[in-house]
């Protein structure tokens, strides 16, 4: 946008200020250089020819409306507010997003409903739709969830079939945790719009937090119908594969995303977690060392992976200097101190894995409060406090769980079993009944692989810590 006009003016403003001055424009110059400004967010000078045009044009709207804006960015939400309510242009659409922006900003959620409601009801207005457009997105983009459902739905009355709506509905769900209906609005919104890229890869998404990596895999292709796909469906579906145990594939997936990537060293890893379920420990081998050879900062999974595959390939000797070196690279890492205490265990030094084993609860108990909104770390957690016999603090982990994600499989199960523990049957017999028929018999399907909380309680109430220690080492699912 910027022209010889725009450098004339700017030039004329500039040499002014330098002489301690002010130089003189008409208020069409003045939004000029303003939109100027706007367009190539460059905002140097734009509070100081906005006060300009104000002094010299105090009455022209557009300038007051501007100052609004600005005062909005600089959260002086009252005072943008008062001067828009002192603008008496009706049907400026710019002046309703300010006022109805400063209302939301204020929580002052009712006058904004009552403002938009007498503007819905106004059949003179004729931008009633953007407006909803508008602020569904904004009040999304401010995880204000609850304000924002109230104003979608409202606005799926009088617009039902709108694209932006439906998709911030969509993203309001997954914001709440409802992934389901989510996955529902979605479904909605494909089938007035089938060969929408975005909406493939939104659904295979939705799909793979659900855990439905067959679903997921099966949209992803369709968004790669619809246009060529970029690096995040790619590893996306890469992702899906892997989960859906289609290891081949999903080399291939990342073997074609290889090229695109400056982190090649943690596809590679990715690449080698195949192979190693394809029980193809050389190759992978052969992956991990050379990353670990180039990369000063390897992660602490590329030397567990490693290591294993050391194990599997009849190298123990090297698995053994990869464990010292990954010991001092990551002392507080639960997985390597892990590898350590049963290598330990292993050669008949049970005081040595007893005493790593003890660092390795302090510090789960150290990182108990972090990760709060990682639902499987904190179930993870817990089960380990429940092998313990610790089931109090077990419980406390399946509280955040429940809070966190009262949908997330098998929780009233735990629950119940850890209430069982602690003796009190009131607790038990509660969320016992909330355990779906459905659920148990997913859970004790033949081949299923049953955690390690279950297990144990169908066994013992309590296991002493020699036993503990082999039982959890073993279980290669623990991470950090």
């Amino acid at each position: 946008m910027k022209d010889d006009d725009y450098s004339k003016l700017l030039e004329r403003y500039l040499s002014a200020l330098e002489k301690g001055k002010e130089a003189y424009f008409d208020a069409d110059e003045i939004l000029y250089l303003l939109d100027c400004f706007e367009d190539d967010n460059d905002l140097v000078h734009y509070d100081g020819i906005l006060e300009i045009g104000l002094k010299l044009h105090p009455t022209r709207d557009e300038l007051r409306i501007k100052k609004c804006r600005s005062l909005i960015i600089n959260e002086h939400y009252k005072e943008a507010l008062a001067l828009a309510e002192n603008i008496q242009e009706k049907y400026n659409q710019e002046l309703d997003i300010i006022r109805l922006e400063c209302y939301f900003y204020l929580n002052d959620y009712e006058t904004a409903y009552l403002y938009l409601e007498e503007l819905v009801i106004d059949l003179s207005c004729t931008y009633i739709e953007e407006l909803f457009e508008y602020f569904a997105t904004f009040l999304n983009d401010l995880e204000m969830i609850d304000a924002a459902e109230t104003l979608i739905q409202y606005g799926l009355l009088g617009f039902p079939d709108n694209i932006i709506l439906n998709n911030e509905l969509c993203y309001l769900y997954e914001l709440k945790g409802d992934i389901e209906e989510a996955i529902n609005v979605c479904n909605k919104i494909i089938d007035q719009n089938p060969y929408s890229y975005e909406f493939w890869f939104t659904l295979g998404r939705l799909y793979s937090l659900q855990s439905e990596y067959e679903k997921a895999i099966d949209a992803f292709d369709f968004a790669c119908a619809c246009d060529k796909p970029d690096t995040e469906l790619l590893m996306s579906k890469a992702y899906c594969l892997f989960m859906n145990e289609n290891y081949n594939k999903a080399i291939e997936i990342y073997n074609e995303f290889l090229p695109l990537t400056e982190e090649s060293s943690h596809v590679r890893s990715l690449i080698a977690e195949c192979y190693i379920k394809l029980e193809d420990f050389e190759h992978a081998y052969r992956l991990l060392k050379d990353i670990i050879q180039q990369e000063n900062n390897a992660e602490a999974n590329t030397y567990i992976n490693c290591i294993r595959c050391c194990v599997e390939t009849d190298r123990e000797r090297e698995a053994s200097q990869l464990l010292l070196k990954a010991t001092n690279l990551f002392p507080d890492n639960v997985r390597i101190l892990s590898l350590l205490a049963l290598t330990y265990l292993e050669n008949g030094k049970e005081e040595m894995a007893l005493s790593i084993t003890d660092k390795i609860f302090k510090q789960l108990e150290l990182i108990g409060n972090e990760n709060a909104d990682d639902c499987d770390k904190l179930l993870q957690k817990g089960q380990y406090f429940f092998m313990r016999g610790e089931f109090k603090k077990a419980l406390k982990y399946y509280k955040k769980i429940l809070k966190l994600n009262p949908k997330m499989p098998l929780m009233h199960f735990h629950m119940a079993m850890t209430y069982f523990s602690l003796g009190d049957i009131e607790q038990f017999n509660k969320h016992y009944r909330n355990i779906s028929q459905k659920e148990l018999a997913e859970y004790f399907k033949p081949g299923k692989p049953k955690d390690t909380q279950v297990t144990l309680f169908q066994e013992e109430k309590y296991i002493p810590i020699d036993k503990l220690s082999k039982e959890y080492l073993n279980n290669k699912t623990n991470n950090n």
